[in-house]
């Protein structure tokens, strides 16, 4: 009877140490944790109308209100409810015949949106992710797989006059950033930034300027995480 041919001993080794190799990263792959992070969901794109944005001031307000979670907040419980009055007190007034309250009107939504977008950075981060904690402060949250990224700095904003009290801007993409808010000024030493505008394009159109005034222009990025750094001031003076 034939005798069967030995396996020589080195190219079993050599076998059973791949096989090993390729069970510890089968074990390995599977024991990765996969991080899925608790982010605020804003909802922004919801408020339609001023007074749903009175509506949402007030909610936020009300919910921080001896929230033990967040016992201070940036901005507090107190500069809501007082932007949602304030917010109130000018829809009636130009439901009560006073147009000239309307560009008021847009700048005090904006300048509210700003607001709740700047507070759940601050719920964001003092609740480390908590759902239950966030949603106490009146935010519904979203889940994101992987760690959100800051905002870049705003880069090379160019101002350019088109005529007609318009002027158009113009700034290289920000990296990682959702929504990019426009301010300005006519002194920036001595008068503060307003916000304006936002958009999420690298680019947006001024109109309804004053022909002859010089305007001092500056862009910053926004997610999830935060303000970016705002870019260097462009300076225009419209046609």
């Amino acid at each position: 009877m034939k005798r069967k041919n030995k396996r020589p001993r080195k190219l079993m080794r050599t076998r059973n140490r791949d096989r090993v190799n390729r069970l510890r990263k089968q074990q390995t792959i599977i024991l990765t944790p996969v991080f899925i992070l608790v982010l605020i969901k804003l909802g922004l794109d919801e408020i339609t109308t001023p007074l749903k944005m009175v509506e949402r001031l007030m909610l936020l307000s009300g919910k921080l209100d001896g929230n033990l979670n967040f016992p201070i907040t940036s901005p507090t419980y107190i500069e809501l409810k007082t932007m949602g009055g304030d917010l109130a007190d000018t829809v009636i007034a130009i439901d009560g015949g006073d147009k000239s309250l309307i560009p008021h009107r847009d700048t005090l939504m904006l300048l509210a949106e700003n607001m709740i977008r700047k507070l759940s950075y601050d719920i964001q981060n003092l609740s480390n992710g908590d759902a239950e904690k966030i949603n106490s402060a009146g935010f519904a949250v979203r889940k994101g797989s992987g760690a959100p990224q800051p905002v870049g700095e705003v880069m090379h904003l160019k101002a350019k006059a088109l005529g007609a009290g318009k002027v158009k801007l113009r700034w290289r993409k920000v990296a990682h950033s959702r929504m990019n808010f426009i301010e300005s000024t006519v002194d920036p030493v001595n008068v503060p930034w307003k916000p304006f505008a936002k958009t999420a394009l690298s680019s947006y159109t001024v109109e309804g300027l004053t022909p002859g005034e010089l305007v001092f222009y500056r862009v910053y990025g926004s997610n999830n995480l935060g303000d970016g750094n705002p870019s260097d001031p462009a300076e225009q003076r419209s046609l």
